[in-house]
């Protein structure tokens, strides 16, 4: 609710910084809006009256001229006979007397009266433009065509009317066409109800304009004024009901901002929304009033407190120091150990398999039963020797003791080494063991020591999951595009389990308790293969289906194309898989 407040006090003084510029604009946009509307709208009306005048001069003229017109064609026999009672034409009828007629009309004013035909006798009865589209229009039955056009370079009001042919009007216009009337000009064969000719009345409407737009711009004076006082009013009323209030809200947030809090807003002299608001920041400046009295309190319980917590999380910390000092102390203890007692374990059980390769050897001294019992003690000392070497290998790795050991490397050499060491093993449980390595493998310069590991504990993994009469294969190729050796190892084991897949590579991990029992192992073998590939700078990749197989794929980089090979601080890939199994190292 305070911050609520507080910002209306903002909002306040926002408003009073940008209302006096804003209403000035206001008021200039909304005056020369009234003003333009009132001036177009004015400019319409008066305009459309001055034609209305226009309009019924016009109507007023045509009707006398059609009045002279008919006196002369009502009274043609009695112009055309004389006195003794014979026909004398004259010379005089209703054309003649109604063009002569406006001819001395329009001598006399600034009227100009005419009569026009689309087939005229006289050349200058032929009509112009306005008085062609006329004609267009009386074809149609329209009666009258006026407008405001302009006329000879000036503004000008025109009226065009038809003149209908009547039977009188036969004698000279009417059949047969071509024939001399009596006047000596061709008939044109015209018939009752034709449109014989127009009168055209043209009128100066420039007095009218000027009258309109001294009127249009006195309106536009006094509506300027009126709306300019109204305009002031309005502002002097938002002032004092308004501004006046506003800025003593805005003082008294100031006030309220700098910290005094004694300010009573409620004393503002305000009407409305705004005197409720007054009320309202009135009842906030005493809360927070309240609220200042009872923070200081708050604060210091809050800061003994805070410095009380930072002296047992100081004591804590330490404790965690010292703690973390033992724990690095302990971790490296356990590292010796192992990397100890597994070399020194490694040491005779070396000697042991060397003494089992030549009791072996001695096959004519030896029966059935001492045979199997030399292949069972090669087989379980060989396990062990891995098992022992994976933990050698973990420890090294922990203590960050691995070095590299760089030196020629033929991949023929390398599967051959692993092929020897684990066949054996192969052989007794029944198991094919093949190999397969494309001839356009390089020596490259690389560990042969731990591309032996990772080969013999993938393989060694692949024989203990795979069951009688399987088969194992190990694989060699090269990548051209990306200069890696790709080693694979695949079987028709039992495979891995998809829940099973992201453990794969956990210390002592495999699918469940039950597979130590069943495969033996330490659960150490995929582990190494991680680390010593991470090591190396490759990847490790494993595609899998439950009940048919595993294959893995390691990348090492052979660094033919950049000049050496890839340092630890390159990450492991790890695959996808299609199936389930179990795993094991």
């Amino acid at each position: 609710m305070v911050h609520s407040d507080m910002r209306r006090l903002r909002d306040i003084r926002f408003f009073k910084m940008g209302i006096n510029p804003r209403l000035t604009i206001l008021v200039a946009i909304l005056l020369a809006l009234s003003l333009g509307a009132i001036v177009l709208l004015s400019t319409f009306l008066q305009r459309g009256q001055a034609e209305s005048e226009m309009l019924e001069k016009a109507q007023i003229l045509s009707r006398q001229m059609n009045a002279v017109w008919e006196f002369v064609e009502i009274n043609q026999d009695l112009i055309d006979t004389d006195s003794d009672g014979s026909y004398n034409f004259k010379g005089i009828y209703c054309a003649i007397a109604g063009k002569s007629i406006a001819v001395l009309f329009s001598r006399d004013t600034d009227y100009v009266i005419k009569y026009v035909s689309q087939t005229p006798r006289k050349r200058n009865a032929y009509p112009d433009d306005f008085e062609a589209e006329a004609f267009a229009l009386f074809a149609q039955g329209q009666k009258e065509f006026y407008g405001i056009v302009e006329y000879e370079g000036e503004e000008v009001f025109r009226y065009v009317t038809p003149l209908q042919v009547k039977e009188s009007c036969l004698r000279c216009h009417g059949e047969p066409a071509g024939e001399t009337d009596m006047t000596g000009y061709p008939k044109e064969g015209l018939k009752v109800g034709d449109v014989g000719g127009a009168i055209s009345i043209i009128l100066p409407i420039e007095n009218y304009l000027a009258g309109v737009q001294n009127n249009i711009s006195r309106q536009a004076v006094y509506i300027f004024f009126v709306v300019l006082l109204l305009m002031v009013v309005l502002y002097m009323a938002i002032s004092r009901l308004i501004m006046r209030p506003l800025a003593q809200l805005e003082d008294a947030a100031s006030q309220i901002e700098e910290g005094n809090l004694d300010v009573r807003p409620g004393k503002i002299r305000a009407r409305g929304e705004i005197k409720d608001l007054a009320r309202k920041f009135d009842s906030m400046t005493r809360r927070l009033q309240n609220s200042y009295e009872s923070l200081e309190s708050q604060v210091a319980v809050r800061t003994e407190q805070l410095a009380a917590a930072n002296d047992i999380l100081e004591q804590q910390r330490g404790e965690l120091e010292v703690a973390n000092s033992k724990l690095q102390v302990e971790s490296k203890y356990k590292s010796d150990f192992l990397a100890i007692m597994s070399h020194e374990l490694r040491t005779p059980l070396t000697s042991i398999l060397a003494f089992t390769d030549m009791w072996e050897s001695l096959a004519e001294t030896k029966d059935q039963k001492e045979q199997e019992a030399v292949r069972e003690v090669k087989e379980n000392g060989q396990l062990l020797l891995q098992m022992i070497n994976n933990i050698l290998e973990t420890a090294r790795l922990e203590a960050g003791r691995e070095e590299l050991s760089l030196e020629e490397v033929d991949m023929v050499d390398v599967i051959g080494a692993v092929y020897y060491s684990v066949n054996f093993i192969a052989e007794k449980r029944d198991i094919s063991l093949t190999t397969d390595i494309d001839p356009a493998v390089p020596i490259f310069m690389g560990d042969w020591g731990k591309l032996r590991r990772i080969l013999e504990n993938l393989t060694g993994n692949a024989i203990k999951f795979t069951n009688r009469g399987g088969h194992v294969r190990i694989t060699a190729s090269y990548d051209d595009h990306t200069a890696e050796v790709v080693m694979q190892v695949s079987d028709d084991g039992v495979g891995i389990k998809p829940d099973d897949l992201p453990h794969i590579y956990d210390r002592f991990t495999q699918s469940d308790s039950s597979s130590y029992r069943r495969y033996n192992g330490s659960g150490l073998g995929l582990t190494v293969v991680k680390d010593l590939v991470t090591f190396l700078g490759g990847s490790i990749h494993v595609e899998s289906v439950y009940h048919q197989g595993s294959t893995f794929t390691v990348r090492i980089p052979t660094g033919l194309d950049s000049g050496g090979p890839a340092g630890p601080e390159d990450a492991v890939q790890e695959g996808g898989v299609t199936g389930e199994g179990i795993i094991g190292g």
